[in-house]
């Protein structure tokens, strides 16, 4: 890809780079008849059970319900996802969009027919609740969230209007994207003589670690100047969607918005608080220390806020084709044994890997998975051997989905929040053991380090921390009743990078917009997680790699656990205590012997 020249459109990547969508409906016409087999089903079972829940006289006839609901729950998913990620790699197809959206509008219609499910279960007494946990301990954990929401539920009426509004309700999110993604343009810059395009994937997966310090610093202003024409934009929608999620904790009787957001994570405000503080007391002082020996790499006489993401050690970084990525990384998950190899090495074959880069793609990485199906991986690959991390990263999310799906039913499935960066992140962390164990070249292993620092670490305990530590002073003001706009945002983000970074790295003019750069505000309490998921994940790697098959067990059975336990269960099922701060003060200092290193 020739960067001077932009990012092709999306009708001209190689078919083999795409995901294949035809696994979840084959036809245009399949597509339209899960949609009508979802109205149908909705419409049944409204028919069918409104009103009559309370007076069903034996649990199994609840039982036989709820497995109904999960039928048609595991069809939205599917339709969801098809329109959803088609869109994501060409937010500036029409088309597409309309589709979406078109198939938004039904699924909240449907979600507003089911709402009467959760509203005449909560009706009922504990002893019958506890019945029916007893009698499928797959729900268990369904049931316990139902019983601790009771204080909090509205009555039905208002939760059918307020799940009929859903589609409404998502529009600061999706007018993010629709902005950031088809609406953004960015100016060229010159660097060394020559001419540049921008773009936000092209900066954010190519010029902000590139080795040239002119070509980084220079693509960093145009990158900030192109954020700043939709400031105002940007902050109205992320001043929306706070109001909002204030205005339903308050309608809902929470006492503030933290404790509202963090009740569906079954975390208490004690292990959200601690993993902000202690991150921002215990690890800047190493971080500062790797801005600095990343300006002695550079010869910099300071380092710049532009210059954070930089390639360490850029005329030794390898480079490793799609193809290539293979034997590494079924070499580094191999250690999980034959089972969870072959779960990821299926991606490449069957297409689950979309890594074209293409003009309105989806910037960064996910991995969308299907209850009953396979995964969905977003990158967009750049050639860097770096960029396998993020590959072993995403298929950590797909194998732990599938496997969990594979021992619970739907409603037993999906994991809390808080954990579900876990699985991802020490897929990371065992591929910087195993590309260790290729070579004994101590250069290689210092790369393999710093790769880890700027890659896993970084991106979890720095870059997602401070969206955290923002996150956590904005959602304080808007407690107290404030209205929020650009300067704000602006301002908090500033102290929040100024706090952590000290005189240690110069701030670009600019670096105060990095809160435009993510989606994650729109997804509530999320960005805290990356850090817990790998503060657990450090554990578990480290014990893989010194205790072997027994800690490979426990942590392919946390794995397995799925939506079946709280946090503190699934990481006591790994073997880790997050009951206290000593994990996360372990993994800080784990960093900081990787700093040592380099």
């Amino acid at each position: 890809m020739n960067l001077k020249q932009g990012l092709p459109v999306r009708s001209e990547v190689p078919v083999q780079e795409t995901w294949n969508l035809a696994d979840i409906c084959a036809t245009p016409d399949d597509f339209q008849a899960k949609l009508q087999s979802i109205q149908q089903q909705a419409a049944e079972l409204e028919q069918q059970y409104k009103g009559t829940i309370a007076t069903l006289p034996d649990t199994s006839d609840i039982l036989v319900l709820l497995a109904r609901t999960e039928s048609l729950y595991v069809l939205l998913s599917e339709v969801y996802n098809y329109t959803s990620l088609g869109v994501s790699t060409d937010m500036g197809n029409a088309a597409l969009q309309k589709q979406n959206q078109s198939c938004g509008s039904v699924l909240a219609a449907t979600q507003a027919r089911l709402s009467f499910i959760d509203s005449e279960l909560l009706t009922l007494p504990d002893e019958r609740l506890d019945a029916l946990a007893q009698a499928q301990p797959d729900y268990a954990q369904m049931i316990a969230d139902l019983k601790r929401r009771k204080a909090h539920s509205l009555q039905p009426e208002t939760e059918m209007v307020l799940n009929a509004l859903n589609q409404t309700l998502e529009l600061p999110g999706d007018a993010y994207d629709i902005t950031k993604l088809a609406d953004m343009s960015f100016a060229d810059f010159e660097a060394n003589g020559q001419s540049y395009a921008n773009s936000f994937v092209l900066y954010e997966n190519h010029y902000q670690s590139d080795p040239d310090t002119a070509v980084r610093r220079q693509a960093f202003a145009s990158f900030s100047q192109g954020l700043e024409k939709y400031i105002h934009t940007i902050a109205n929608d992320y001043n929306a969607q706070v109001q909002k999620e204030k205005t339903l904790a308050t309608l809902r009787g929470y006492a503030s918005v933290f404790d509202y957001l963090l009740d569906s994570q079954n975390v208490s405000r004690e292990l959200y608080d601690r993993q902000i503080d202690t991150i921002m007391q215990d690890l800047a002082p190493h971080m500062r220390r790797y801005a600095r020996a990343l300006g002695q790499e550079y010869q910099l006489e300071q380092v710049h806020y532009a210059d954070l993401k930089a390639t360490f050690d850029p005329t030794f970084a390898p480079s490793v084709s799609i193809e290539g990525s293979k034997p590494y990384i079924d070499g580094a998950l191999s250690v999980l044994g034959q089972g969870y190899r072959d779960i990821v090495m299926r991606a490449y074959p069957e297409r689950w890997i979309d890594f074209a880069n293409n003009q309105g793609k989806s910037t960064g990485g996910f991995c969308a998975s299907l209850y009953g199906g396979h995964a969905y991986i977003l990158l967009s690959w750049n050639g860097q051997m770096s960029e396998l991390f993020t590959l072993a990263h995403e298929l950590g999310h797909a194998a732990h989905f599938i496997l969990a799906a594979r021992e619970h039913r739907y409603f037993g499935w999906e994991p809390s929040l808080y954990f579900v960066e876990s699985p991802s992140t020490c897929n990371e962390l065992l591929l910087g053991q195993y590309l260790r164990r290729q070579k004994s070249d101590p250069r290689f292993s210092r790369w393999v380090s710093a790769t880890q620092i700027a890659n896993t670490y970084y991106h979890n305990f720095v870059t997602h921390f401070m969206e955290a530590s923002f996150q956590r002073e904005v959602y304080r003001l808007v407690d107290q009743g404030q209205q929020l706009q650009a300067e704000d945002f602006n301002r908090i983000f500033r102290q929040q990078l100024e706090q952590f970074w000290g005189d240690s790295v110069l701030l670009d003019p600019g670096a105060e917009l990095t809160w435009m750069r993510q989606p994650h505000y729109y997804n509530g309490l999320y960005s805290y997680t990356y850090s817990a998921g790998l503060t657990i994940s450090t554990a578990v790697a480290q014990r893989i790699e010194q205790e072997g098959e027994p800690a490979v067990t426990d942590w392919l059975n946390a794995l397995k656990a799925g939506g079946t336990v709280t946090p503190v269960e699934f990481a006591a099922l790994a073997g880790v205590d997050i009951t206290t701060d000593q994990p996360l003060k372990e993994t800080i200092a784990y960093i900081g012997r990787l700093v040592d290193q380099l």
